[in-house]
């Protein structure tokens, strides 16, 4: 509702009357209104860049811009095809788990760092992996830190054959997680 007048303006927020307008506020309606009390939670790591969480928490929001998530946005593109398959849709979820170049990947992965090969059904399980290992803490954490930039390192070769069209093979993405990884770590 509008009143026009020559006093200041101010905001009223209906919803939190007390308390009056605030971006808490906000946030607390909207998850009501979701119907979900809770967000997804999202760990950051410290030993990674901002970019490879950003990418990983919009990731664990299933927010990334993959064909299906553009399509469910009603952005007009050509298919919705996985591009290092080009057999499945692609989904979040399929994108990082269950695509052939992502399973590739996981075992040279898996292979390189010495721990049981990854199994992972959605993009969440990948961001928990760390917690079904009985290492250290530190462990635990460098473990996460290689997983997110794994996952970065698949989204970077993703978006090199989409808008490059340059394919790159499981090994020279792990070429790339190994010097990323040595560099960040």
């Amino acid at each position: 509702m509008v009143r026009l007048s020559n006093e200041k303006d101010t905001w009223m927020w209906n919803i939190d009357i007390k308390d009056g307008f605030s971006v808490k506020s906000v946030k607390k309606t909207l998850i009501s209104y979701r119907g979900s009390s809770h967000l997804p939670t999202y760990e950051w790591s410290k030993w990674v860049p901002i970019k490879c969480n950003l990418m990983a928490w919009r990731g664990n929001l299933d927010r990334l811009a993959t064909r299906v998530n553009l399509r469910r946005r009603n952005v007009e593109i050509t298919s919705v095809m996985c591009p290092f398959c080009n057999e499945y849709e692609e989904p979040l979820d399929h994108l990082f788990t269950s695509c052939l170049m992502a399973i590739r990947v996981r075992a040279t992965f898996s292979d390189w760092c010495n721990i049981p090969p990854i199994f992972a059904f959605e993009f969440k399980d990948l961001m928990d992996i760390h917690n079904s290992n009985q290492e250290r803490k530190k462990v635990k954490k460098i473990l996460r830190g290689l997983v997110i930039i794994t996952c970065w390192c698949i989204w970077n070769a993703r978006n090199e054959l989409v808008f490059n069209q340059c394919r790159r093979s499981s090994q020279e993405i792990l070429i790339d997680i190994k010097s990323r990884g040595f560099g960040w770590l």
